[in-house]
């Protein structure tokens, strides 16, 4: 019961902080994909292209979403940063006060990529004339693109914090080598990755019980090929991608606790 108010108090306090950022997240998630494409379409002058600029235009927008969690989190750690008595003498883990700003920023943008998601199936509906087994379809494609993106903007977060936290130590030490070292390291980082995708590491790791909601011809690369990098083959994840991804994120966070805590005391 304790450790379930410590949670609570600990959100509450996140959407304290970042309820108006939450809030202009919605309000460009409806501009994006109910207003800019009528507007877009209006200056053309060629009113059959709103389907195709307010499906693009929506696209565009999710494939951003990779990066949603790691710009809250940021905005949430920068509004902190200016006061860290506060992460020194609270009583909880360094763990804790991280995971639970990582956890709401993780959940704030999915639950507004859902929602941008249902606005634009929505609008794409009453803009073209699906049937109901194309309609039926189309969510289910476009439910595969929103479980992928949420999945790659949690672990994008947490490539994101920990980075941030080698800075953050490395500014402290040496602030003017603390651009290139953690540039260097990210250098390394990504290159011990690539050797991961080569050996094709990652295509193992999506042939061990692979989720996959639909065959449409939407995964055609000719026709959506922007799309296919977060489902390939129409594969929204693995049990064995989403164990590893997980298991990888969890790391991220911890280490990054770990060093942002050297941070604070220092």
């Amino acid at each position: 019961m304790r450790m379930d108010s410590t949670w609570r108090g600990l959100f509450k306090k996140e959407w304290i902080l970042l309820k108006w950022t939450v809030v202009w997240v919605v309000l460009l998630n409806v501009l994006v994909i109910l207003v800019v494409p009528s507007l877009i379409s209006n200056l053309v002058g060629i009113p059959g292209k709103l389907y195709e600029n307010t499906y693009v235009l929506g696209g565009t927008w999710f494939a951003f979403y990779t990066f949603m969690g790691a710009g809250i989190l940021s905005v949430s750690l920068t509004k902190e940063m200016k006061s860290l008595e506060m992460w020194l003498h609270s009583p909880r883990s360094m763990l804790q006060l991280v995971g639970a700003k990582s956890l709401f920023a993780a959940c704030t943008s999915i639950v507004t990529l859902f929602f941008g998601g249902a606005l634009l199936g929505v609008t794409l509906y009453f803009l073209e004339d699906w049937t109901v087994s194309s309609a039926w379809q189309g969510f289910l494609a476009l439910v595969s693109i929103l479980l992928a993106i949420s999945l790659k903007l949690i672990f994008v977060m947490t490539i994101g914090f920990f980075f941030w936290s080698v800075y953050q130590v490395l500014r402290c030490r040496t602030s003017f080598f603390a651009v290139p070292i953690t540039g260097f390291l990210f250098v390394v980082a990504s290159i011990l990755w690539e050797v991961l995708r080569i050996n094709n590491f990652f295509n193992w790791l999506r042939t061990l019980v692979p989720l996959r909601l639909t065959n449409e011809s939407f995964y055609n690369e000719q026709t959506s090929y922007f799309f296919t990098g977060f489902v390939p083959n129409g594969i929204v994840f693995s049990i064995g991608s989403l164990l590893f991804y997980l298991v990888l994120s969890y790391l991220l966070v911890a280490a990054g606790s770990r060093l942002f805590e050297k941070k604070v005391r220092l």
